[in-house]
Order: C-alpha cells, then structure tokens, then sequence
C-alpha cells in the first residue's frame, strides 16, 4: 500500500520493504560517503532504477516481505519518495505482476549490488574476469 505525507511542503509516497541489515546499513553508508541524505539516497536510487529500467536487462524481482519468522538479519525499511517517483514505481509493479516492497527491495538491491557493489564485490568479480582466484 502506497503511503503519502508532506515533507518541506512537497507531497511525498512510499511503503516498506524488508531487506537484509547488513544492506541498509551498506546504503547508509553510501549516502554518508556521497554527502547525501538517505533520503535524497532513495530519490537518486529511484531515479537511476527508472532509468534503467534494469529489470527489463534481467534483474530479478527480490521478495520484500517480511520473513515469516522473526530475523535479526532483516529490517523493515520505509522508503519515502517524491509522489511523482513513487507512483511510476507504482505503475512498475502493477505492470510486472509484483507488489511494491517487491519492486523496493529490488531497487535498493541494484542500487548496492549492481550500481555501487561493496568493495569485496568488486574485488571477486574482477578476479572472476581476470581467471585468477580471489585469495
């Protein structure tokens, strides 16, 4: 379900989705490095994935739902958007078959994984292309 409220006097939507801890501190993080709010994070994360439309390149839809057990390793995470970019995320997961905190996770899973992937990441993908094994 799509929530709306103001913010500064702009109309802003969003929902929850549930994505692994060690994830949303990562973009924390990448908010903290690129001098940015996490907010204007999840503004630049859903501007770039509507761009790309990365899901028509293959990227699959991640489950944002919370796990039916309770898990440390998981966080509810509310991502608030500009109602603009919050209803064409909207209209994404009305046309793909899949809900919401579906379509949410996914974004931020692009946005830390295929986007900015952590250093490790980076490190094993390169010794991936170069044949060479990760020590």
């Amino acid at each position: 379900m799509l929530t709306s409220s103001l913010f500064n006097g702009m109309p802003y939507g969003g929902d929850s989705a549930v994505i692994p801890v060690k994830m949303h501190l990562y973009i924390q993080a990448l908010a903290f490095v690129q001098g940015m709010s996490l907010r204007a994070a999840f503004d630049d994360c859903a501007t770039r994935f509507l761009a790309e439309e990365a899901w028509e390149k293959g990227l699959r839809w991640r489950d944002g739902h919370r796990p039916i057990t309770a898990d440390p390793e998981w966080a509810a995470v509310h991502v608030r958007l500009p109602s603009e970019l919050a209803d064409r995320l909207v209209v994404v997961s009305q046309q793909q078959g899949v809900s919401l905190p579906d379509v949410l996770y996914t974004m931020l899973y692009w946005y830390a994984w295929i986007l900015y992937p952590p250093l490790s990441e980076q490190e094993r993908r390169k010794s991936l292309r170069d044949g060479s094994p990760r020590g």
